[in-house]
Protein backbone atom coordinates (compact mmCIF):
# COMPACT_ATOMS: atom_id res chain seq x y z
CA UNK A 1 0.00 0.00 0.00
CA UNK A 2 2.94 2.59 0.97
CA UNK A 3 4.15 1.98 -2.50
CA UNK A 4 0.98 2.35 -4.70
CA UNK A 5 0.61 5.60 -2.49
CA UNK A 6 4.12 7.14 -3.43
CA UNK A 7 3.51 6.18 -7.00
CA UNK A 8 0.44 7.96 -7.15
CA UNK A 9 2.47 11.14 -5.27
CA UNK A 10 4.90 10.56 -7.51
CA UNK A 11 2.59 11.30 -10.36
CA UNK A 12 1.07 14.72 -8.87
CA UNK A 13 2.46 17.84 -10.83
CA UNK A 14 4.54 19.80 -8.83
CA UNK A 15 3.73 23.15 -7.55
CA UNK A 16 5.59 26.26 -9.32
CA UNK A 17 8.79 27.55 -7.13
CA UNK A 18 7.50 30.10 -4.25
CA UNK A 19 3.74 28.97 -4.36
CA UNK A 20 3.04 28.85 -0.83
CA UNK A 21 3.92 32.58 -0.90
CA UNK A 22 2.30 34.02 -3.91
CA UNK A 23 -1.26 35.20 -3.75
CA UNK A 24 -3.56 35.08 -6.46
CA UNK A 25 -5.62 37.66 -7.72
CA UNK A 26 -8.62 37.44 -10.30
CA UNK A 27 -12.46 39.40 -11.07
CA UNK A 28 -15.34 38.32 -12.37
CA UNK A 29 -19.32 38.93 -12.16
CA UNK A 30 -20.06 34.95 -11.41
CA UNK A 31 -23.45 35.15 -12.45
CA UNK A 32 -25.55 31.91 -12.20
CA UNK A 33 -22.53 30.52 -11.11
CA UNK A 34 -21.66 26.75 -13.18
CA UNK A 35 -18.96 24.32 -13.23
CA UNK A 36 -16.97 26.83 -15.75
CA UNK A 37 -16.88 29.33 -12.79
CA UNK A 38 -15.74 26.38 -10.30
CA UNK A 39 -13.45 25.10 -12.63
CA UNK A 40 -11.60 28.43 -13.03
CA UNK A 41 -11.60 29.48 -9.60
CA UNK A 42 -10.27 25.55 -8.61
CA UNK A 43 -7.78 26.11 -11.20
CA UNK A 44 -6.05 29.39 -9.44
CA UNK A 45 -4.72 27.38 -6.84
CA UNK A 46 -2.05 26.37 -9.25
CA UNK A 47 -0.30 29.76 -8.63
CA UNK A 48 -0.62 30.30 -5.29
CA UNK A 49 -1.57 29.36 -1.75
CA UNK A 50 -4.00 32.28 -1.15
CA UNK A 51 -6.32 33.43 -3.65
CA UNK A 52 -8.00 36.81 -3.73
CA UNK A 53 -11.37 37.45 -5.73
CA UNK A 54 -13.22 40.66 -6.75
CA UNK A 55 -16.37 40.61 -7.85
CA UNK A 56 -18.65 43.60 -9.16
CA UNK A 57 -21.62 44.57 -7.95
CA UNK A 58 -25.09 44.55 -9.61
CA UNK A 59 -25.21 48.03 -10.82
CA UNK A 60 -22.05 47.94 -12.40
CA UNK A 61 -22.47 44.43 -14.11
CA UNK A 62 -25.55 46.19 -15.95
CA UNK A 63 -23.21 48.58 -17.12
CA UNK A 64 -20.48 45.99 -18.50
CA UNK A 65 -23.13 43.88 -19.90
CA UNK A 66 -26.24 45.96 -20.30
CA UNK A 67 -28.32 43.50 -18.82
CA UNK A 68 -29.55 42.78 -15.12
CA UNK A 69 -28.00 39.75 -13.00
CA UNK A 70 -29.87 37.21 -12.59
CA UNK A 71 -28.28 36.57 -9.08
CA UNK A 72 -27.76 39.13 -6.59
CA UNK A 73 -24.85 40.53 -5.29
CA UNK A 74 -24.87 38.83 -1.93
CA UNK A 75 -25.96 35.36 -3.66
CA UNK A 76 -22.85 35.74 -5.81
CA UNK A 77 -20.48 36.32 -3.09
CA UNK A 78 -21.72 33.36 -1.48
CA UNK A 79 -21.35 31.06 -4.38
CA UNK A 80 -18.05 32.42 -4.81
CA UNK A 81 -16.62 32.80 -0.94
CA UNK A 82 -15.99 28.69 -0.61
CA UNK A 83 -13.45 29.00 -3.75
CA UNK A 84 -11.15 31.88 -2.87
CA UNK A 85 -9.28 33.23 0.80
CA UNK A 86 -10.86 36.86 0.40
CA UNK A 87 -13.12 38.27 -1.57
CA UNK A 88 -14.17 42.39 -2.13
CA UNK A 89 -16.73 44.22 -4.17
CA UNK A 90 -16.10 46.34 -7.18
CA UNK A 91 -18.62 49.02 -7.49
CA UNK A 92 -17.43 50.76 -11.20
CA UNK A 93 -16.67 49.24 -14.47
CA UNK A 94 -13.17 50.09 -13.94
CA UNK A 95 -11.78 47.37 -11.75
CA UNK A 96 -7.92 48.69 -11.67
CA UNK A 97 -8.30 51.22 -8.54
CA UNK A 98 -9.74 48.42 -6.63
CA UNK A 99 -7.15 46.47 -7.89
CA UNK A 100 -4.39 48.65 -6.63
CA UNK A 101 -6.35 48.83 -3.45
CA UNK A 102 -5.71 45.11 -2.71
CA UNK A 103 -2.66 44.46 -4.08
CA UNK A 104 -0.03 45.60 -1.60
CA UNK A 105 3.90 47.01 -2.55
CA UNK A 106 5.80 44.88 -0.90
CA UNK A 107 3.96 41.66 -2.86
CA UNK A 108 5.10 43.32 -6.26
CA UNK A 109 8.32 44.20 -4.97
CA UNK A 110 9.02 40.66 -4.00
CA UNK A 111 7.17 38.84 -7.08
CA UNK A 112 4.63 37.32 -4.63
CA UNK A 113 1.60 37.90 -6.16
CA UNK A 114 0.59 37.05 -10.24
CA UNK A 115 -3.25 37.41 -11.92
CA UNK A 116 -5.30 34.50 -13.34
CA UNK A 117 -8.78 34.30 -14.93
CA UNK A 118 -10.25 32.40 -17.85
CA UNK A 119 -9.42 32.29 -21.23
CA UNK A 120 -12.26 33.76 -22.64
CA UNK A 121 -11.53 37.12 -22.20
CA UNK A 122 -7.77 37.82 -23.01
CA UNK A 123 -8.31 41.16 -23.10
CA UNK A 124 -9.86 41.93 -19.68
CA UNK A 125 -10.44 45.05 -18.13
CA UNK A 126 -7.26 46.64 -16.21
CA UNK A 127 -5.06 44.32 -17.97
CA UNK A 128 -2.55 47.09 -19.01
CA UNK A 129 -1.61 48.10 -15.22
CA UNK A 130 -2.03 44.47 -13.97
CA UNK A 131 0.81 43.10 -16.40
CA UNK A 132 3.35 45.68 -15.34
CA UNK A 133 3.26 44.62 -11.71
CA UNK A 134 3.03 40.95 -11.91
CA UNK A 135 2.59 37.83 -14.07
CA UNK A 136 -0.86 37.37 -15.44
CA UNK A 137 -1.76 33.25 -16.43
CA UNK A 138 -4.81 32.09 -18.45
CA UNK A 139 -6.91 29.04 -17.57
CA UNK A 140 -8.51 27.21 -19.97
CA UNK A 141 -12.36 27.76 -20.07
CA UNK A 142 -14.76 24.57 -19.57
CA UNK A 143 -16.31 24.10 -23.10
CA UNK A 144 -20.30 24.18 -23.71
CA UNK A 145 -20.93 26.31 -20.37
CA UNK A 146 -21.30 29.78 -20.31
CA UNK A 147 -23.75 32.25 -17.74
CA UNK A 148 -25.04 32.93 -21.17
CA UNK A 149 -26.04 29.73 -22.29
CA UNK A 150 -28.07 29.28 -18.30
CA UNK A 151 -29.71 32.44 -19.02
CA UNK A 152 -31.11 31.79 -22.41
CA UNK A 153 -31.94 28.40 -21.08
CA UNK A 154 -33.70 28.83 -18.15
CA UNK A 155 -34.86 32.90 -18.22
CA UNK A 156 -35.54 33.54 -22.00
CA UNK A 157 -39.17 34.86 -21.78
CA UNK A 158 -39.53 33.29 -25.93
CA UNK A 159 -39.91 29.61 -24.76
CA UNK A 160 -39.13 28.59 -28.55
CA UNK A 161 -35.80 30.81 -27.75
CA UNK A 162 -35.24 28.31 -24.52
CA UNK A 163 -35.73 24.93 -26.41
CA UNK A 164 -33.15 26.06 -29.16
CA UNK A 165 -30.53 27.07 -26.95
CA UNK A 166 -30.78 23.74 -24.71
CA UNK A 167 -29.97 21.70 -27.95
CA UNK A 168 -27.27 24.31 -29.77
CA UNK A 169 -24.45 24.36 -30.10
CA UNK A 170 -22.24 26.68 -28.31
CA UNK A 171 -19.33 28.92 -29.10
CA UNK A 172 -15.52 29.32 -28.16
CA UNK A 173 -16.74 31.10 -24.95
CA UNK A 174 -19.95 29.03 -24.70
CA UNK A 175 -22.36 31.20 -25.59
CA UNK A 176 -25.27 29.23 -27.62
CA UNK A 177 -25.28 30.01 -31.39
CA UNK A 178 -27.65 29.24 -34.42
CA UNK A 179 -27.27 27.15 -37.57
CA UNK A 180 -25.42 30.19 -39.31
CA UNK A 181 -23.31 30.79 -35.86
CA UNK A 182 -25.22 33.63 -34.91
CA UNK A 183 -25.04 34.34 -30.98
CA UNK A 184 -28.93 33.35 -29.81
CA UNK A 185 -30.13 36.85 -28.31
CA UNK A 186 -31.87 36.89 -25.03
CA UNK A 187 -33.80 40.11 -25.54
CA UNK A 188 -32.84 42.29 -22.05
CA UNK A 189 -34.99 42.28 -19.42
CA UNK A 190 -37.55 45.34 -19.52
CA UNK A 191 -38.16 45.81 -16.05
CA UNK A 192 -35.53 46.28 -12.85
CA UNK A 193 -35.26 43.09 -10.89
CA UNK A 194 -37.02 42.89 -7.19
CA UNK A 195 -33.28 43.01 -6.02
CA UNK A 196 -32.30 45.98 -7.87
CA UNK A 197 -35.38 47.55 -6.86
CA UNK A 198 -34.92 46.93 -3.45
CA UNK A 199 -31.80 48.95 -3.34
CA UNK A 200 -33.06 51.78 -5.53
Amino acid sequence: VVAMIDEVCALKPTLPEGWEERKVYTIGCFDLFHRGHQNVLMALREFGYFIVAGIHDDESYFKLKNKYTVDNLETRMKNVKPFVDQLYVIPSTSPTPYLKAMVSEQDIETGSCCYARGDDMLQFPGREWVESVMPVHFVPRTENCSSTLLRTIYHAEDESLRKKAAFAKTRYDGKPIDEDGNVLKLSHAASCPAHMTAKA
